[in-house]
């Protein structure tokens, strides 16, 4: 996460919490403490929705390019190995390196 998304939570949660004590005042002191955690986190959160739904765009398009690039190269690779008739990750089978071993 950027940073600077960082301190809009960070100032979206300060601002919402003083807010709302600042709403709650008038039933007292106690009421007003209780309740700006509450509202600070509501107001983060409404924050983080935005935020994520403001960037959901932009980072669609760039996976989707990511993933291509992906399917492009283990294509590659999987064609090399059918090529060589060998399978690069994974280990042979134990029926085939006793087979080798006979032959």
């Amino acid at each position: 996460m950027e940073a600077h998304r960082v301190f809009v939570l960070i100032a979206a949660a300060l601002g919402g919490g003083i807010a709302t004590a600042a709403l709650m005042q008038g039933h007292g002191m106690l009421w007003a403490s209780l309740a700006a955690p509450l509202g600070g986190s509501t107001a983060a959160l409404g924050a983080a929705c935005f935020l994520a739904a403001r960037r959901g765009h932009a980072a669609s398009a760039n996976l989707d390019a990511q993933t291509d690039m992906m399917v492009a190269t283990l294509r590659d690779v999987a064609a090399q190995a059918t090529e060589r008739g060998t399978s690069p990750d994974l280990p042979a089978e134990p029926a085939a390196r006793e087979a080798r071993r006979i032959a």
